[in-house]
């Protein structure tokens, strides 16, 4: 052979090496199918996807500056198709669609940031990777101005106006689980108005405000500085001297700003809806009939849902609630009776929670002085269905209430 000419092969040999080749090839191929060698790559096959079903969570609490709304889920449970695994559950807030960083809670406190913006709450189930559902909340709220049941002092907690025979205004303040903190004397003077109230918020600063009528039925507001003091007094209404009733009813229609609710002479309901500036929006009748209550009030959320209720004590002492969805009316001009007896008392009346659990009570002053405190059920009297079950117990949290010559 020339050994400047390249090797060759000859065909059988070009044939011999060319069914080795494809040989090789297909145990290679057959190898890595059956997945033997450790270094063989597995194709991913994707769990399949299972349906879940679940209904969309309930927002309940109090949509205001300060209270806590909760994406309730105790009236529906989450169920996958095919079975298998439990749920985990997570959630998030948004406020005006916008996610509220750090709000990952089932609950959520509505801070001033809030204020006037639409909040909601969404919560996923996940199962696995490939099985997960998120679901809105049925309701998107519009966050009120604080409410009286934010306290006056500025700690967030209820507290209670007293007027004594003096005179003078004084605040009692609550720690928010039960207890009384020092009274203060935050005013003199006060025994020139016929009627006193707190609206809540009413002026849009973000502090709880307190309202006066007086002889000559001048309306006053009271701006509060939110660490127990005072701003200052502007006239805020005149003839309001015609009604036989007023209180604070809260964001009653729904845009945010607190509220009042007054009865005239002819024993109807007028609403006199706030506009966020310590000024008014036009009034307008709510109701007829209410001059066979005897007593009026606003009893807030009371029962734990994003609801407001008025609460009125009968001519034969049966206490009734009336609710509104916020839309500037009564859902039913028919109240319901949650209790009998609050003929007893001389003084009813609401200011937010007493002993921490996040449910409205309501307080009564009977002739002896003694004050008591009736202990609300929340958003629970719906899951337990009892006749009763708006309440869960009472207790007398003080007493000589008698002396004063208005409690609010």
């Amino acid at each position: 052979m020339n050994s400047r000419t390249a090797p060759r092969f000859s065909a059988p040999n070009r044939l011999r090496r060319l069914s080795s080749l494809l040989a090789a090839s297909a145990l290679a191929g057959a190898l890595i199918a059956s997945g033997l060698p450790a270094q063989a790559a597995v194709p991913l096959v994707a769990a399949p996807m299972r349906q879940i079903y679940m209904a969309p969570p309930e927002l309940t609490g109090e949509p205001a500056v300060g209270g806590l709304l909760k994406a309730d889920l105790s009236w529906t449970t989450p169920m996958v198709v095919p079975e298998g695994g439990s749920p985990s559950l997570s959630f998030y807030w948004t406020r005006d669609g916008q996610v509220i960083p750090g709000a990952t809670g089932q609950t959520y406190r509505a801070t001033a940031a809030d204020y006037g913006r639409v909040v909601t709450a969404f919560v996923t189930v996940t199962y696995d990777v490939e099985s997960t559902l998120t679901l809105q909340a049925r309701e998107s709220l519009r966050i009120a101005a604080k409410p009286r049941a934010r306290g006056f002092n500025g700690d967030n907690t209820m507290d209670i106006f007293a007027r004594d025979a003096a005179g003078r205004l004084l605040l009692y303040p609550t720690d928010g689980r039960g207890h009384w903190q020092p009274t203060q004397v935050i005013g003199t003077g006060w025994n020139a108005f016929n009627l006193l109230l707190s609206p809540g918020d009413f002026d849009g600063d973000g502090t709880v405000d307190v309202m006066g009528r007086d002889a000559q039925g001048r309306l006053y507001l009271y701006q509060g500085n939110g660490s127990g003091g005072w701003k200052k007094a502007i006239q805020v209404g005149q003839g309001w001297n015609g009604f036989t009733a007023i209180f604070g009813a809260g964001d009653f229609n729904g845009d945010g700003t607190n509220d009042l609710i007054a009865r005239d002479a002819s024993t109807n309901l007028v609403l006199y809806p706030g506009d966020g500036h310590g000024g008014w929006l036009p009034s307008y009748t709510i109701g007829w009939g209410w001059g066979r209550y005897d007593s009026l009030m606003s009893v807030g959320h009371f029962e734990g849902r994003s609801d407001l209720q008025v609460a009125a004590r009968g001519q034969y002492g049966n206490l009734m609630i009336f609710s509104s969805s916020r839309n500037g009316s009564f859902e039913r001009y028919t109240g319901s009776t949650v209790g009998y007896g609050w003929e007893a008392l001389t003084t009813i009346g609401s200011a937010g929670d007493f002993n921490g659990d996040d449910k409205v009570d309501v307080f009564g002053i009977d002739r002896s002085g003694q004050l008591t405190m009736y202990y609300g059920n929340g958003a629970d009297y719906l899951a337990q269905g009892l006749p009763g079950s708006y309440w869960v117990g009472q207790s007398a949290v003080g007493w000589g209430w008698g002396s004063f010559t208005a409690v609010f």
